[in-house]
């Protein structure tokens, strides 16, 4: 098995139990605790989600580096100088948790305390993610994903049975997250990080930052084009049509994280090319087994559509049975579009990021527009918008990579 085939498996069983964890909870909570805890989660993966950037920013970095030594060690430098702005930022969260509780109508500050105290390992733990898909060390990588879930589902159903409330979910999460770091490093990560000065690090801190600029645009676009379907929905439907939008766009990332470790072996991989190296070979591959993992699905989901809803969902989401496929194409779609930029910017180039960042703000103001000028469009229209315009970003891109406008141009000259 190879490497991109064992990272697919492994955060697919990921997958799977988060959605296990959703489906355990929702029953268990009922919609109201169930909203405080989805509130929570939402926090944790809002800020991983951005830090995603740093993440491939440091993959990038590590793949190019020829020491595999030194890099573990500007790793760990890396963590400990990211103390100085998260741990105050843990302070200040702390202090402010009762305003912030009461600004988002949510119901347990102490939930929203226990989170706070993980800050400080949230960027630690995309460093050394980073650092092992940078050197593509699988074993590292598949341990981290697996302890993570692993403690999050069963510290959860634990802590809950115990009687310890959405605090005690909380504790959980909290735990998975520390799990996740400590099982992406080693002893022999932290040795002899002495001999690298403070001034060489704090350059080597400005390359990697400036490097994680465009996987930042790309990150906010796929906040923009997952997320923003929930915004729209507040303000243009009814409260029942909100829950399915809702319904819908779990249906669509639950199809574009299934592949999203498609771009995690695909980055160092491109990274660690010359120019004399180049070539499309791997990306082509990847988006071929896209699409046949995706065809397969369908053709499982179309003709079972109100089961697959059914035991996803629930009986009363129902109604999405005919509009279910849309979805989840345009979540195998998006997923084309951010493999085909993470390529362009692992070779150096930004115009791709740029090109997704500007689809899914022009897919946010269509659908704005559409339904203040079409109230009763429909969420089967409304969603097949949706698909129409990723579909084009997604040519757009493929056509950027496969014909170029100059063969010979460097990444320095590319916009």
């Amino acid at each position: 098995m190879g490497p991109a085939a064992a990272l697919f498996i492994s955060a697919n069983i990921a997958n799977a139990a988060n959605l296990l964890f959703n489906m355990i909870f929702a029953r268990l909570m009922g919609p109201t605790a169930f909203a405080d805890l989805t509130l929570l989660l939402t926090l944790k993966l809002g800020v991983l989600s951005f830090l995603g950037a740093v993440q491939f920013a440091f993959a990038e970095f590590a793949a190019k580096e020829k020491n595999t030594q030194v890099i573990k060690i500007k790793a760990h430098i890396f963590s400990w100088q990211s103390l100085k702005l998260s741990v105050p930022i843990m302070f200040v969260i702390l202090a402010l948790s009762n305003f912030i509780s009461s600004a988002l109508n949510f119901s347990s500050p102490q939930a929203l305390c226990i989170l706070a105290l993980v800050i400080p390992f949230f960027v630690p733990l995309v460093i050394f993610r980073g650092l092992t898909q940078g050197l593509i060390d699988l074993p590292k990588i598949i341990l981290s994903i697996q302890a993570e879930w692993i403690i999050r589902l069963f510290g959860s159903i634990l802590l809950w049975k115990m009687g310890f409330g959405l605090p005690g979910i909380a504790v959980a999460v909290v735990l998975s997250i520390v799990a996740g770091f400590l099982f992406s490093t080693e002893k022999g990560d932290l040795r002899g990080h002495r001999s690298i000065s403070k001034l060489k690090a704090s350059s080597d801190i400005k390359t990697v930052s400036a490097a994680a600029v465009p996987y930042l645009i790309l990150q906010i676009a796929q906040v923009v084009v997952l997320d923003s379907d929930i915004l729209v929905a507040k303000a243009s439907f009814s409260p029942e049509m909100a829950g399915l939008v809702a319904g819908l766009l779990l249906i669509q990332r639950i199809f574009f994280f299934a592949f999203l470790s498609c771009s995690m072996i695909l980055q160092p991989f491109v990274a660690k090319q010359t120019q004399e190296q180049k070539t499309r070979k791997e990306l082509l591959m990847l988006l071929m087994a896209i699409t046949v993992i995706t065809t397969m699905a369908l053709l499982i989901i179309v003709p079972n559509s109100g089961l697959v809803v059914s035991l996803m969902l629930g009986e009363q989401y129902k109604a999405l049975s005919s509009i279910i496929w849309i979805s989840a194409l345009t979540g195998a779609v998006f997923i084309v579009s951010h493999l085909c930029a993470i390529y362009q910017i692992a070779h150096g180039r930004t115009l791709a990021a740029k090109i997704v960042l500007i689809f899914s703000v022009f897919q946010l103001f269509s659908l704005l527009t559409v339904n203040h000028f079409f109230p009763d469009i429909g969420l089967y229209s409304y969603f097949s918008l949706k698909l129409a315009i990723q579909t084009l970003c997604a040519l757009c891109l493929l056509g950027i990579i496969m014909f170029p406008r100059n063969e010979r141009d460097t990444p320095a000259n590319d916009p």
